[in-house]
């Protein structure tokens, strides 16, 4: 995750003040809860089909995503382990844009990692 983040960071930090710094490996992971295969599928639904910034904007049909979140689960298998920043209705930052949210999920040989991120 940290590194996904390092990696897209120069996409968004123009927006973002260059003070922040972006969180910590360890950081990120003590915002990360764990999730159900089924709770997944409803982040990552979310994730793909509503803007974080804007909530009446819709950035993917929200039956095409939670079909895309689904295969995605399937694919990865029963086994795999699941993780979100999103508490309740809020979300804990992993990167040092104002919203962000990211589902992550890892059967030990593959892995999946949606993530949000976005500036007002």
């Amino acid at each position: 995750m940290h590194e996904l983040v390092a990696e897209i960071r120069p996409l968004w930090e123009r927006y973002v003040p260059s003070e922040v710094a972006p969180p910590s490996v360890s950081e990120i992971e003590a915002r990360l809860e764990p999730l159900s295969s089924d709770a997944a599928i409803e982040v990552m639904t979310a994730l793909a089909a509503d803007d974080l910034v804007r909530s009446n904007h819709v950035l993917m049909n929200r039956e095409i995503a939670h079909h895309t979140a689904t295969r995605i689960v399937k694919c990865l298998g029963p086994g795999a382990t699941w993780w979100t920043n999103r508490e309740g209705n809020s979300w804990d930052p992993v990167t040092a844009c104002t919203f962000d949210g990211v589902v992550a999920g890892s059967n030990g040989e593959l892995f999946a990692i949606l993530l949000q991120v976005g500036e007002d």
